[in-house]
């Protein structure tokens, strides 16, 4: 049996805005892993998919993985991608589901009579795959895990050559905007209504209310001239476990970085009131 970390839901987000004519240039060279990338990929074809099918969506789901790790470094891991087909969706990738068991890795559901720059624009992938970085962290951290993965996509897209340089600000602005309109709790903190969000399906919300949570920590760490991706780096390098208890991760990225900066965002998340304010920059 696995356990699923992450589902995507159609209608949540709106897929990243890729660079036009630029992005579809790109896509043969985004093909080209990144060298010295470590994770293993081993494909699973669930359904019928023909051959030029397959080597384009392998193509795709490569190209991820190699941005991924030019950020964050070699997740030395075996990845299985599982693909199912999902024809006449109204979307390249309708559905898709993170698998903690051994090997790790993701199932999408596809429907391949979308062209290349569909995938390409499409933040469901870089959404998932980016979910690996960080342990398992159960049901009680999904707010943390989602938010992690809801703020790396774009990084990870952004690092694929999708979005323009100063994308990423304004599209995680636009997603920041819409989750604390539609915030119902009042002055509750976010991390203690994290699973009120989740039960009342309102994972917008709790994704990228813990989104905030990233990009408090990564502009604190630019103000010491180091970023998240910087420390992520580190944490693959020394010290990722496949399960963990949030707050001990949290003291590990703590002794990365030589005091208590993650620990003290997390209990700003348990105690500020309301929907959590981001830093703008």
């Amino acid at each position: 049996m696995f356990r699923s970390a992450s589902l995507r839901w159609p209608g949540l987000l709106p897929h990243a805005v890729h660079g036009g004519v630029l992005a579809l240039l790109l896509v043969a060279a985004l093909a080209i892993p990144a060298p010295g990338a470590a994770a293993s990929l081993r494909y699973d074809w669930q359904d019928r998919f023909e051959r030029d099918d397959r080597l384009r969506l392998q193509r795709w789901i490569d190209a991820t993985q190699a941005g991924l790790e030019r950020l964050v470094g070699p997740l030395d891991l075996e990845l299985r991608v599982q693909m199912r087909r999902h024809d006449r969706a109204r979307e390249p990738v309708p559905w898709a589901q993170t698998l903690r068991a051994r090997p790790q890795g993701v199932r999408f559901h596809v429907d391949p009579a979308y062209p290349d720059s569909a995938f390409y624009g499409d933040w469901t992938a870089a959404h998932e795959l980016s979910h690996l970085v960080l342990p398992y962290l159960g049901d009680g951290g999904s707010w943390f895990s989602e938010g992690f993965a809801s703020y790396m996509q774009y990084q990870v897209l952004a690092e694929m050559g999708m979005l323009e340089p100063d994308d990423p600000m304004q599209v995680y602005r636009r997603h920041l905007d819409a989750a604390r309109a539609g915030y119902p709790y009042g002055e509750r903190p976010f991390a203690r209504a994290a699973s009120s969000l989740r039960r009342a399906g309102r994972y917008s919300v709790m994704y990228w209310g813990g989104a905030v949570y990233f990009l408090r920590v990564d502009a604190a760490l630019r103000e010491r001239h180091r970023t998240l991706v910087d420390v992520l780096r580190e944490y693959l390098a020394c010290c990722r476990r496949d399960h963990d208890r949030l707050d001990d991760l949290v003291a590990r990225l703590d002794g990365l970085t030589g005091d208590r900066l993650f620990s003290r965002e997390l209990q700003r998340m348990r105690s500020e009131p309301g929907f959590p304010r981001w830093p703008e920059r």
